[in-house]
């Protein structure tokens, strides 16, 4: 009972990096300082593309409004993604608790369960809306400066 409860959080811990994985681009990293070594992701890391935008702002010539637009887009959804998935973890054990007892009411796991999958609708939408919101924040040039860095070029 004990190893299948952790095995199912883990699985939903899984579950919810894939699901924030969405609008994310295998790229390597700015240098932090002028004149360092790129950093490079590894293997399979992925960077969401908001931060990737962020980090090349001067490549970009992004303006000071556009930089803040950018991070009031991620700090929202990274303030809201982090309550979704603290409560998704607290509906996942409990409802790991309820199918850990002898009587198991049915009406109360199903309610558990559909909150749990419309958190992960809600995170989802919620971080393909904040990518959209964000790439319309770029000029048309600006998005085609940004094309090879999402495909992770120089």
């Amino acid at each position: 009972m004990r190893s299948s409860m952790i095995r199912d959080i883990a699985l939903s811990v899984t579950q919810l990096s894939l699901i924030l994985a969405i609008g994310c681009a295998p790229v390597q990293a700015p240098p932090p300082f002028e004149g360092q070594a790129p950093l490079r992701p590894i293997l399979g890391e992925q960077v969401p593309l908001i931060t990737l935008m962020l980090w090349h702002a001067r490549d970009l010539s992004l303006t000071p409004e556009q930089i803040r637009g950018l991070e009031t887009f991620r700090g929202d959804f990274q303030r809201t993604a982090e309550r979704q998935a603290e409560e998704l973890q607290r509906l996942e054990v409990e409802v790991q608790g309820l199918l850990g007892r002898e009587q198991i009411d049915l009406a109360q796991v199903e309610t558990r369960i559909r909150r749990i999958e419309s958190l992960r609708t809600e995170l989802r939408l919620g971080r393909i809306k904040t990518v959209e919101k964000g790439k319309a924040t770029l000029t048309p040039e600006q998005w085609r400066k940004l094309q090879p860095l999402i495909r992770g070029g120089p």
